[in-house]
């Protein structure tokens, strides 16, 4: 049933059996005697509850709700049936009860001093029957421990919903005013049906624990059932506790058995001291491990990459250098020979320095490209920026003169003030205007 609807909890009486009726019947008797047209009812929804061996009407509409409440008989199959009606709060509540509250005060009484500000989550409070137990009923799934009725303030505790037993035929699941089958009496100590007058209990047993005490009995354990909140707790605690389980914890790591050496080195071996040493296999691989720690049983590590990406660079960098040495030799070399080598034909030398100069030329000219590119950008970026800066200080200048004619302008209204002022005085003296 849709969350948002309005619940109403109907119990039938006499005998009337839920299951074995029709749900279509059963709505149709309660609406009229709702007094409900059927065109109101439309989206209304019934759910019989063989169980409990009640029915629920679920309806969108708050007054179809409040109108089937007070419904207390139907007429089903020209029979009168009476009812117990009440309605269930809509959406996701919490029951809690408190104990020891003063019998004199009413429904209304308590629904006016429990619902305060300070429990805006509160939605209503009934009492159990004549008792000092009054059940509290909150907006969603949190319960305080303490609340305020008037200026007492009294200790919350969770609703625990008792399992219904029936004490006419002994079934479990439904009460014994709603019993379907109420002219079959049955013991209420062992469930047995008695053949006569002359029936002796022998012995009760409970139909929840097996126990040797009547069905549903106050020192029964299993008469009340779980809270929601409770059990929903534990199975959060339950998953959370195997997802731990499940979760692979990291083996110890195992130590190596001590192996005997032998004393001098194995037949066949050229160089004693290379057990010691790492192969060319495992420098190569950058393992770094001895044949001695293979035999031993050690796991080969995995090598790490970017440690073997650095000694790749390092190995790397002398040839970078050597190749940097060559190519700065290559660029002084024309200077050198100029001033080392006496020997030689002239024309090589002559040729090696012409290339030489025309290299730093070129380089020169290039340097002087760039350069003048860059002094052109800034010249540009300068000519913009200025004519950006005279334009602001134009409209700078325009509206400090604005702001000048507007503090002039109060003066000048009061100098014509005065003067229209002086000017109807002068009038009212010659009489040219009446005096009032």
């Amino acid at each position: 049933m849709p969350r948002s609807h309005n619940r109403v909890i109907v119990r039938p009486g006499s005998g009337l059996n839920v299951q074995a009726s029709s749900p279509s019947k059963i709505l149709a008797a309660l609406t009229m005697a709702a007094q409900l047209a059927l065109a109101v009812t439309e989206e209304d929804i019934i759910c019989p509850n063989s169980m409990q061996n009640i029915f629920v009407i679920s309806t969108p509409s708050a007054t179809n709700a409040a109108a089937c409440s007070r419904v207390t008989e139907i007429i089903l199959t020209d029979q009168t049936h009476p009812v117990t009606a009440y309605f269930s709060r809509a959406g996701i509540t919490s029951r809690s009860v408190i104990r020891g509250v003063d019998t004199d005060l009413d429904d209304a009484a308590l629904n006016r001093m429990l619902i305060q500000p300070r429990f805006s989550s509160l939605l209503g409070a009934r009492r159990i029957k004549n008792t000092e137990t009054v059940i509290l009923i909150f907006n969603g799934l949190k319960v305080p421990n303490y609340v305020f009725c008037g200026q007492v303030i009294y200790h919350c505790t969770l609703y625990k919903r008792q399992i219904d037993t029936c004490r006419t035929c002994s079934q479990v699941g439904h009460r014994q005013e709603v019993c379907p089958t109420p002219s079959t009496k049955v013991c209420d100590h062992c469930g047995h049906l008695p053949t006569d007058n002359s029936y002796v209990c022998n012995q009760p047993v409970c139909a929840l624990c097996g126990e040797a005490h009547r069905t549903g009995d106050r020192e029964c354990r299993h008469r009340y059932q779980l809270p929601y909140l409770v059990r929903r707790r534990r199975q959060r605690r339950r998953r959370r506790k195997q997802a731990q389980q499940q979760t692979p914890t990291p083996a110890p790591s195992p130590v190596p058995a001590k192996t005997t050496e032998p004393q001098g080195p194995p037949l066949g071996s050229r160089n004693p001291t290379s057990t010691d040493q790492p192969t060319w296999a495992d420098k190569v691989a950058c393992k770094g491990e001895t044949r001695a720690a293979q035999r031993q049983g050690h796991s080969p590590q995995q090598p790490d990459p970017e440690l073997a990406q650095l000694k790749r660079m390092y190995a790397e960098q002398p040839k970078e250098i050597h190749s940097l040495k060559e190519e700065l030799a290559k660029q002084q070399a024309p200077e050198s020979l100029e001033g080392s080598i006496i020997s030689g034909p002239i024309s090589i030398r002559g040729a090696k320095k012409r290339a030489g100069l025309t290299l730093q030329a070129e380089e020169q000219s290039e340097s002087d490209r760039f350069t003048a590119n860059i002094y052109a950008i800034l010249e540009q970026y300068r000519a913009e920026t200025t004519a950006e800066y005279s334009a602001f200080n134009a409209k700078l200048e325009s509206m400090q003169k604005q702001l000048i004619e507007l503090a002039a302008w109060p003066a000048q209204m009061d100098a014509r003030t005065k003067v229209l002022e002086q000017d109807l005085a002068r009038s009212k003296r010659a009489g040219l205007i009446p005096r009032p």
